[in-house]
């Protein structure tokens, strides 16, 4: 059982990460693409006001690495 559930949670978080990649990936070309500002691609995506400090910290990194 114990296996089972470090699986089940493994997949969970897997899930997780995915649905955050596919967000940050529309956040990213809502912004490149038609030049939304920050803010506005948030919000054309619905990111909630307790989730957006992590996009936007996604952001900084990926254009910092540039």
């Amino acid at each position: 059982k114990g296996i089972e559930k470090g699986i089940e949670k493994g997949i969970e978080k897997g899930i997780e990460k995915g649905i955050e990649k596919g967000r940050f990936e529309s956040f990213f070309n809502l912004m490149h693409n038609l030049k939304l500002t920050s803010q506005q691609a948030l919000d054309a995506i619905g990111v909630s006001a307790s989730e957006r400090e992590k996009y936007l910290k996604m952001l900084s990194e990926v254009t910092s690495r540039k």
